[in-house]
């Protein structure tokens, strides 16, 4: 008859054990992601908390750009990925052209392969900013394709071009044109950067109110 394990060792077993699924669950099946900023309003809003899927790219080999069965990200999607000028930070955004495409902006209209996205009035929008002031833009509903959400934009463009996607690359844009550093600016994210595909908004804390938002509690990420 075996002897019986002290108590301190099943105690450190059980820890060791749970310590090795959450690193598990964490790096290859779901991340939680915080909205630090305005760039992706309507569609998030900054003290949304979200869980990002890590599985639907391809699951990505911890500290590595090594991804096990790599799986193209689709137009419209809004991802999780490195940022390309400093792979310490995490990036969030929507992506607009996937490899192949031809992006064109102008006057905040977005072209890809030479036909404009349709875009529906919505109304005025007023924000907050990461600084607490507030903003106001004008929202629109675009369509990508026939992949329906919401945008903010006014009568100005902070960036226009011409950018054709290279293989194994996307192009992005955060939601909120106006207020937005990406693809425009900083060009491509390879598909091996990309950490994952945000699914739905598990807590939001509106920090100027210094309350929950409650409606925006389990909402799916579109």
């Amino acid at each position: 008859m075996s002897a019986k394990k002290p108590l301190w060792r099943e105690w450190l077993e059980s820890l060791v054990i749970i310590a090795l699924l959450a690193v598990t669950i964490r790096s290859f099946i779901v991340a939680p992601f915080k909205i630090p900023s305005s760039s992706m309003v309507p569609t998030l809003e900054i003290g949304d908390y979200l869980f990002v899927l890590r599985y639907p790219y391809g699951l990505r080999i911890p500290f590595t750009d090594i991804q096990l069965a790599p799986s193209p990200a689709k137009r419209g999607d809004v991802v999780v990925f490195d940022f390309p000028e400093d792979r310490s930070k995490d990036y969030i955004k929507r992506i607009i052209g996937v490899p192949g495409d031809n992006i064109h902006y102008d006057k905040n209209i977005l072209y890809i392969n030479g036909k404009p996205m349709p875009l529906r009035e919505q109304g005025r929008r007023a924000y907050y900013l990461s600084d607490g002031s507030v903003d106001m833009s004008v929202q629109f509903e675009e369509n990508l394709f026939d992949v329906k959400h919401s945008v903010l934009r006014k009568e100005f463009s902070i960036k226009d071009g011409d950018w054709k996607v290279p293989a194994g690359h996307y192009f992005v844009l955060g939601d909120n044109r106006n207020n937005s550093r990406d693809s425009r600016f900083w060009g491509f994210v390879p598909q091996e950067y990309l950490v994952g595909k945000a699914a739905i908004i598990w807590w939001s804390w509106d920090h100027p109110k210094g309350e929950v938002r409650w409606e925006r509690l389990g909402s799916l990420i579109r």
